[in-house]
């Protein structure tokens, strides 16, 4: 007999992908059992590990892990903690990073059930559950709403990338406010609004704050050549906003653009994107150098980061340089 503790627990990135993930899985398993107990936590590919040790494990019924790659560098701990859970109830990993796909064949050998493709986001391979769910139209559109937020080009739906880009900026502005993303999560499940007031008020405080960053960006570049731009902002407080200010100087310069921060005072973030045109891989040259410097990371080839030790910041920045340079020109020629 279950306790009345007992709880599923839903451990999930904390972007736009993350965030509807979560929200349709509890949409669905809400619709088995209204009385579902479950709570979420927010986790990063590197702090996972972290993030497993908050939880209640003795009371713990069911596991989900969404939207967050496998993080090499606290592979074992992650893996070992996993292996016992999966021993005495379900386990689930849902992930469309390259880093989880190429684990897939050793978490399933330590009892999780995984599900782990290459798709547009991680709600993508949620699609078959929307269907048991109270309202599989508006869980369709929260499919659509995290493609569109992990997708390099521009989106077709209107509609869909208003809201997008709304709930980004609201998210941008405190990512650190896990109330927040439950705020948001608690609006698809319970009251199935897309948008919700509060997150119109956050993204016009967002935006603001980010066209200060903008230029500040264009004033902080340390390196600038016809294929690659660098921009140094460890002294200001950015995170958060770090890959829409990579990812504007991406479009705007049409070529690859690599932005380093701070979080905390003992650890750098480089953080790249590049334009879809451009053949570059960034989680490749990220991995390369990560297994030789130390830190980790993750994401796609077209969107990146690397996170290490702050004192190593600027070596590690000048091999990444050499690398994607010696990489660019050669798909120039």
């Amino acid at each position: 007999m279950l306790s009345s503790k007992a709880f599923t627990a839903i451990i999930t990135h904390g972007d736009l992908d993350g965030l509807a993930s979560a929200a349709i899985v509890v949409a669905h398993l809400m619709h088995i059992n209204p009385h579902l107990k479950y709570r979420v936590y927010f986790s990063q590919p590197f702090s996972l590990h972290l993030t497993l040790g908050r939880v209640d494990l003795q009371a713990l019924q069911k596991l989900y892990i969404l939207d967050i790659a496998v993080d090499v560098e606290h592979w074992i701990t992650v893996s070992q903690v996993l292996s016992e859970l999966s021993k005495r109830l379900e386990v689930v990993w849902v992930d469309h990073h390259p880093s989880t796909i190429s684990k897939r064949a050793d978490l399933e050998a330590i009892g999780v059930k995984v599900t782990a493709e290459q798709a547009p986001a991680t709600a993508t391979l949620l699609r078959e559950i929307v269907n048991e769910t109270e309202d599989p139209v508006f869980y369709e559109k929260l499919v659509r709403l995290a493609e569109i937020s992990d997708a390099p080009a521009a989106p077709d739906d209107a509609e869909l990338a208003s809201a997008v880009e709304v709930l980004s900026g609201s998210l941008a502005l405190e990512p650190q406010d896990e109330d927040f993303k439950r705020l948001l999560i608690g609006y698809w499940v319970k009251k199935r609004v897309l948008v919700p007031e509060e997150a119109v008020e956050r993204f016009e405080a967002a935006e603001e704050k980010a066209r200060r960053l903008y230029e500040e960006a264009t004033n902080r570049v340390v390196y600038d050549s016809p294929l690659l731009r660098v921009i140094d902002l460890r002294e200001t407080r950015v995170y958060g906003f770090a890959g829409r200010i990579a990812s504007h100087q991406a479009k705007v310069e049409g070529k690859t653009v690599l932005l380093m921060f701070r979080i905390g005072s003992d650890s750098v973030v480089i953080t790249g994107r590049a334009p879809e045109e451009v053949g570059v891989d960034l989680l490749g040259v990220f991995a390369k150098v990560a297994r030789e410097w130390g830190g980790s990371g993750g994401g796609h080839p077209h969107a990146a980061s690397i996170r290490l030790p702050a004192g190593l910041a600027d070596k590690v920045l000048d091999r990444i340089i050499g690398e994607l340079e010696a990489s660019l020109s050669k798909r120039a020629l």
